[in-house]
């Protein structure tokens, strides 16, 4: 009889274990959270309304003829292709003008790696974001049928990078938002603007990015405050920068072949850096830098790659140090643009690279090779969402029922 109920329990605790074991893997792919579109789901759409937040949604090669909303109760979510933008395209579906490609309220959210079209003969907006602490990254948006290519809308800590923009109508438009960073975008044959601010901006980062052929403003700051347009390169736009708003730095930029450069209707704008630390011609000097224009005319006698007069922009603004030569052959040493409260920037002895899986766009080669390492944060990843949690919890209640029968067993022996 004790032997009957010793194999009893034995069986019991096996085919517990059995069961424990199966499900670790189980519960470890749900961990990942990692979905394939469309193995596990057919669209982008249904894994990014059926995910749960801290997945990540790989889209295989292919052509997804769709509209993605990723609504404001969707967040944690990471969409990514998965061999970068030429290999997957998502195309406008709506048969109506003034639609999104992609709209972005949720919050965390990392974009990146597509390509975006509209072949349809009207206008359509490409990714719409309203969004905190988001990323945008390695996509490319083009063609004359999207109005505007990027509009930011009440966003805050948004990080826009290494994005190509090809002749759409417009480039990015920012609306009612703080603390973001465009960085390192090919932004090139707009028919409109290239970058504009209006309404209520604030404390907002503009650099690298490689701004070309626009039939209007380069850049139009028409309402922002505490802004940085630094190590831009600007050319062969109708106007490079129209300045509306005051209270921003505008420096180490290269103008080039624009028929107009600045546009200025507000004063009290900087166009030069703090001191700083930079290698010119091999040579280590400490000063202040403005921007590069093609057109100034005046001589460096102390070859500092500084110009010993200053450059006229209106009658009440002058950039005092503009630069003998393109960006790219300013080395510079110690820079830190990323406003707060966004990852901070901190100086380091290594030059900047930014490096994605893949790449649309490289730092433009009239960069300035600053020597400042950034450090980004994706979106936070919760540990555990309420499937792994009930995985957990009947994994204790197998044990315990384990142990009430292993209890019962030694009682009656």
């Amino acid at each position: 009889m004790k032997q009957c109920h010793g194999l009893k329990f034995f069986s019991i605790t096996v085919v517990c274990v059995l069961i424990i074991i199966s499900l670790i893997p189980f519960c470890m792919s749900m961990s990942n959270k990692i979905f394939y579109v469309p193995d596990n789901f057919k669209t982008i759409q249904e894994a990014i309304d059926k995910a749960p937040s801290g997945s990540t949604i790989v889209v295989r090669d292919g052509f997804y003829r769709e509209n993605i909303v990723i609504d404001i109760d969707k967040n944690d979510l990471t969409i990514k292709s998965e061999h970068g933008p030429k290999n997957t395209i998502i195309c406008n579906a709506a048969n109506e003008s003034e639609a999104y490609i992609v709209e972005i309220m949720g919050d965390r959210i990392v974009f990146e790696g597509f390509t975006i079209i509209n072949d349809k003969e009207f206008a359509v907006y490409g990714i719409k974001i309203a969004s905190l602490s988001s990323i945008i990254r390695s996509n490319i948006i083009k063609g004359l049928y999207i109005n505007t290519a990027l509009i930011l809308d009440s966003c805050r800590n948004l990080i826009i990078e290494n994005n190509t923009l090809r002749e759409t109508y417009n480039g990015i438009s920012v609306d009612r938002s703080s603390y973001c960073r465009i960085a390192n975008n090919l932004i090139i044959g707009m028919q409109g603007y290239g970058i504009r601010f209006r309404h209520n901006n604030d404390n907002i980062v503009v650099e690298g990015n490689d701004i070309s052929t626009c039939l209007g403003d380069g850049i139009n700051i028409g309402s922002l405050a505490n802004g940085k347009i630094v190590g831009n390169v600007i050319t062969g736009c109708v106007t490079g920068i129209r300045v509306e708003s005051p209270g921003n730095a505008i420096y180490l930029n290269n103008f080039v072949a624009n028929n107009q450069h600045v546009v200025i209707q507000l004063a009290n704008t900087t166009w030069n850096s703090e001191p700083l630390d930079y290698i010119y011609d091999l040579k280590k000097y400490h000063g202040r830098l403005g921007n590069f224009w093609d057109n100034y005319k005046g001589v460096d006698n102390n070859h500092d790659g500084v110009g010993d007069t200053p450059y006229k922009i209106s009658e009440a603004q002058y950039d005092r140090y503009p630069l003998m030569q393109l960006i790219k052959d300013y080395q510079i040493i110690t820079l830190t643009t990323t406003p707060s409260p966004t990852p901070t920037t901190t100086p380091s002895t290594t030059t900047t690279t930014y490096t994605t899986p893949y790449t649309t766009s490289t730092t433009p080669k009239t960069s300035p090779s600053t020597t400042y390492s950034q450090t980004i944060t994706s979106p936070s990843q919760p540990s555990f969402e309420g499937l792994e949690i009930t995985i957990i919890v009947v994994i204790i209640i197998m044990i315990i029922i384990s142990l009430i029968v292993f209890s019962k067993v030694r009682r009656k022996r």
